[in-house]
């Protein structure tokens, strides 16, 4: 009986071991590849989160090989001809739905609304996109001014997002306040 003891607990430390180091050899992202995928308009900002114009299923598919986590997708239901959802989670992703039609979904609480998603995958590989990047980055620079940067450097880090006509309804906004 000790013996099978021993042996029991010496295979549940092995069973412990083992998902530590699962967890300890998680590879990072492939950036190689994650650049290979030639989407439009992608930007790499911090930990490996990156903002983009829409990308096909094709690179969809490279961003997942490359090890990207999770996708937020602000195109509404109405401008997809293709179930982008279905697609991501079958690859092993996480799919997110913030649907921002158009200037008018451009606001204060959905900036917050993406922030907090950014914030609850934090550290992890993400993948933020619209049709072109123009509404990720009005919401960032939204967000950058709701969290303290001043007008001017608020729509400059939008920008750096890929926000280009959407920047009078931004300035409108964060005056608005």
């Amino acid at each position: 009986m000790k013996l099978i003891n021993q042996l029991c607990t010496g295979l549940f430390i092995v069973a412990l071991s083992g998902g530590y180091f699962a967890v300890a050899t998680e590879q990072p992202v492939n950036t190689e590849i994650v650049k290979k995928t030639n989407i439009q308009n992608l930007v790499e900002h911090s930990n490996h989160v990156y903002s983009a114009a829409q990308p096909s299923a094709e690179q969809i598919k490279l961003l997942s090989l490359a090890g990207v986590k999770h996708v937020i997708n602000l195109r509404s239901p109405s401008e997809q001809t293709w179930d982008e959802g279905e697609l991501v989670r079958s690859l092993g992703m996480s799919y997110h739905a913030l649907p921002i039609a158009g200037a008018k979904d451009v606001t204060v609480e959905n900036a917050r609304n993406l922030t907090n998603l950014l914030n609850e995958f934090e550290g992890e590989s993400i993948l933020v996109h619209c049709a072109s990047s123009n509404r990720v980055g009005a919401l960032i620079a939204i967000s950058a001014h709701e969290q303290g940067l001043d007008v001017e450097a608020a729509l400059d880090k939008g920008k750096r997002w890929g926000m280009k006509s959407l920047e009078p309804v931004v300035r409108e906004v964060v005056n608005d306040k």
